[in-house]
């Protein structure tokens, strides 16, 4: 029997040895938004990529073929449960395979510096060891299912903050122990390496990921014999000839901007030589061989919707499961199925906050919420909701009720495009849209999304019906100059120019947003909205050979807002449905407004008026249960007032219903903390280096990261990492080591019982602290291993986990390796966080340890 292997091998080779120097440079690029080059001639196929983490979206950022949303990936990190990331896997690499792409652009493993992070919600918190553990049963699940991954954003992409051409100034031994060890732990420990890695848009230390020879070639793959493709990240190659000879692989995305005629002619010039680009052309065909698509028909398969019942409950058990009970002191929790009445409270109660805002965006398949869920849940009783505040960061998108298509009748908007600047002659594309929010970023044909393409021009038009009558406010933002009418009449405008401020719409590319407040609007009447515009004049960008080159993303499009005057007092109304309601819960937060890509937040404050929301209903009634939807930490002002907090980050799909599982208790909850939840942004590690300066950062706290930094200095977090409460109780007993001197592993065994009355489920955490004298600062105690057990009332299970030289070494700058000194002693901890540490034994190092 011919092995698989060598079959590769074969057709890589074969089909390598036909290529022209002109194949290969175009093989190396995007061809489109989310595909590569095909070469029929040879039987070479495209690959399809798609977004993301989460979901796989398909070839739409919006308003694509709906899929399934899962959990957030800090909530996947919350379960601490490597068979619940294994499920997911499945989820998406079924998912992937329904809209016809063969890779998936996850999982995200960059740490969480800080809690002002715009896209902490899509890693895996704050710790290394376990960043790189769950992404490896998360890529294995997906791969072994025969659609790739791809691990990202290799390296220190943790801030969005100038992220494009941000400076990350870390040290050797920070680089080394922090932030390259999630990429290390998740190549190493998959049973298949990931096929991808995403080099991140960000430079390190001087030199833009995408073109470091250290961190692509002697890191990635002579250090750890990573064997996959290397690519960009989505208009993150900043260089034509460095980028390939620092071991790119793969340009993303299309048409290319760097690559194809560009190396031709740096070919021919001289500038590159052959061999070169042969060395990345070689692994994006044996990428594309992996696929399974090589003989296969070449035109492209329809994108499909399948809402699996599985799917959903693998979904509602995964986020039921990473729900962390933060407080319970008067046990209101699990609530009584038999509560008459029910408020459900807060700018979160009756909308679905499904995902954080950027790549994680997605069209679902269906939507949870709250008050819908917890109305379901009990039919007998009365449930009611309010949001008692706003926390609108721009004018709300038109609502799908409030606006028809002039065009086909139903809700949403007609777009379209004209080949001259002034929306005249005839239109050479015209498409209908169900949202007002008009990004044109992947739904453009192909001719018109070149850089080389000329500017075009659009008309977008609705019918909007306000539900009230009153003063009603539109809002507009746009890529490119714009013009907004109502009935044909001129409210306001945009002039757009790469040198004005820009918003936090459409990726940091949009204009700041217009508001006009339109008086005497009638409630049913049909209004004419209508706004022209044009594509935004491509950004300035000369050839340089050798140089870095700007950054010129094509992003285009326009948001309208529409929202009606708002006449009631809705903390009012929210105070008076709580005292008339045996139970409220609370539900506070933020959106994808808050927390995206593209940007930081400002700060740990929950938006609008929530705290005062909090605190007043909580004087009305306290039998409230706060609810805390966000991907990062939030202050707490009101902690000691409140008797029960539950964090339920993003939760997907199934958000309303995972969260109902919880309060009710069909679900004991045992989430726990993957990053620390400081009392104050000034407690922070990098209070005082984040975002940077300048379009610089230096990441000064060095290896003292999240809770590695409140154990040094001896702060006192608000909850600590690993931190989680249960609805029933666990005894921890018998710790035993398999020696007490460390040679090659260390096995620890301890016995966990459930004390309580309910069936639960603990994360046992293993920490490791070098308790002797140490030449360089050591953290106070890391985390090394976990394990997640189930038991039922009064049962006792024996928990083990393995401890190799990895668990105790540290990166010695000094002879460029891992060591551990001889005669260093150590602790091993057993605890249920990283501060409730139930027992404790030794052992030791005999002689010294040294590794590459």
């Amino acid at each position: 029997m011919v092995s698989e292997t060598y079959i590769s091998d074969s057709w890589v080779e074969s089909t390598f040895a036909r290529l022209t120097l002109a194949e290969k440079s175009y093989l190396i690029s995007g061809d489109s938004m989310w595909n590569t080059y095909a070469i029929p001639r040879l039987g070479v196929p495209a690959i399809k990529f798609t977004d993301g983490p989460i979901a796989a979206r398909g070839s739409k950022w919006i308003e694509g073929v709906t899929a399934a949303i899962c959990p957030s990936t800090i909530s996947m990190a919350a379960t601490w449960d490597c068979e619940s990331l294994s499920k997911i896997g499945r989820v998406l690499a079924e998912e992937a395979r329904s809209k016809r792409a063969d890779l998936l652009l996850g999982p995200t493993v960059c740490i969480n510096r800080s809690p002002l992070g715009g896209r902490n919600f899509e890693s895996f918190g704050e710790d290394p060891y376990l960043n790189g553990t769950l992404a490896a049963s998360y890529i294995d699940s997906i791969q072994e299912r025969g659609v790739g991954t791809c691990l990202k954003h290799y390296v220190c992409n943790d801030q969005e903050t100038d992220r494009f051409v941000v400076d990350c100034v870390v040290s050797e031994r920070a680089l080394r122990e922090i932030h390259l060890r999630p990429f290390e732990i998740a190549i190493r420990q998959c049973k298949e390496q990931p096929w991808s890695v995403m080099a991140a848009y960000n430079k390190l230390n001087g030199v833009y990921c995408s073109r470091n020879k250290y961190l692509l070639e002697n890191v990635l793959r002579k250090s750890w014999g990573f064997n996959g493709v290397t690519m960009s990240d989505w208009h993150g190659t900043n260089s034509i000839v460095p980028s390939v000879e620092a071991g790119l692989d793969l340009e993303m995305p299309g048409p290319t901007k760097r690559r194809g005629q560009f190396l031709i002619d740096a070919f021919e010039l001289g500038h590159i030589k052959e061999k070169t680009i042969d060395e990345c052309a070689r692994r994006v065909l044996e990428l594309i061989y992996k696929t399974g698509k090589v003989g296969r028909d070449f035109a492209e398969e329809k994108e499909i919707a399948i809402v699996s019942p599985i799917h959903s409950q693998i979904l509602r058990e995964v986020a039921s499961d990473g729900i962390v009970l933060l407080k319970n002191s008067k046990q209101h929790l699990p609530l009584p199925s038999q509560v008459k009445k029910v408020a459900v409270i807060g700018p979160n109660a009756a909308v679905s906050v499904a995902n954080g805002g950027g790549s994680s965006a997605a069209n679902p398949h269906y939507r949870t919420d709250p008050f819908n869920s917890i109305r379901q849940a009990l039919p007998n009783s009365e449930v009611r909701t309010t949001p008692g505040c706003r926390i609108d960061k721009f004018v709300t998108l038109i609502k799908s009720e409030c606006m028809t298509n002039p065009v086909t009748g139903g809700a949403g908007i007609h777009i379209d495009y004209y080949r001259d600047l002034n929306q005249s002659g005839d239109t050479i594309f015209e498409e209908d849209r169900t949202s007002s929010m008009l990004s044109m970023y992947d739904t453009l044909p192909r001719h018109m999304a070149r850089k080389e393409s000329p500017q075009y021009s659009y008309r977008a038009r609705t019918i909007v019906r306000p539900m009230t009558s009153g003063k009603h406010k539109f809002s507009i933002s746009s890529c490119g100059n714009s013009t907004l009418y109502i009935d044909g009449k001129e409210v306001t405008n945009i002039v757009f120019s790469w040198r004005q401020p820009r918003s936090e719409l459409f990726m940091a590319y949009g204009s700041p947003e217009k508001v006009v407040e339109v008086d005497g609007m009638e409630a049913g009447r049909a209004y004419e909205v209508m706004v022209e515009g044009i594509s935004k004049e491509r950004a300035p960008n000369e050839v340089s050979w050798f140089g870095d080159m700007v950054k010129d993303e094509l992003m285009d499009g326009i948001r309208l807002g529409f929202q009606e005057e708002e006449r009631v007092d809705l903390l009012q109304e929210a105070k008076d449905l709580a005292s008339d309601s045996d139970v409220v819960i609370l539900v506070v937060g933020k959106n994808s407004e808050w927390e995206s890509e593209t940007y930081d937040m400002k700060s740990m404050d929950l938006p609008g008026k929530q705290n005062t929301l909090v605190e007043e209903i909580l004087d009305i009634n306290p039998n409230t249960v706060v609810v805390i939807q966000t991907g990062s930490p939030v202050s707490m002002p009101w902690i000691d007032q409140t008797p029960t907090v539950v964090q339920a980050w993003y939760q997907g799909l199934e958000q309303g219903n995972a969260l109902c599982d919880v309060l009710f208790g069909r679900t004991n909850p045992s989430g726990k903390l993957p990053m620390t939840i400081p009392k104050k942004l000034k407690d922070t590690p990098c209070y005082h280096n984040f975002p940077g300066e300048n379009k610089t950062v230096v990441y000064g706290e060095g290896i003292f990261v999240g809770y590695r930094h409140y154990d040094a200095v001896e702060v006192n977090p608000l909850f600590e990492f690993g931190y989680g409460l249960s609805y029933t109780t666990f005894g921890y007993s018998d710790l035993r080591l398999s020696s007490p001197v460390f040679t090659e592993s260390i096995e620890v065994t301890v016995n966990i019982s459930n004390t309580g009355s309910v069936p639960g489920k603990e994360v046992v955490q293993f920490y490791v602290a070098q308790t002797s004298a140490h030449r360089i600062p050591r953290p106070v105690r890391e985390l090394k291993g976990f394990n997640k057990v189930f038991l039922e009332p009064g049962e006792t299970k024996l928990v083990s986990a393995i401890f190799t030289r990895d668990s105790v070494g540290f990166w010695d700058t000094s002879c460029g390796a891992w060591v551990v000194d001889a005669g260093s002693q150590f602790e091993l901890l057993v605890g249920a966080s990283s501060r409730d540490i139930r027992l404790v034994e030794s052992f030791k190092v005999v002689d010294r340890l040294v590794w590459v």
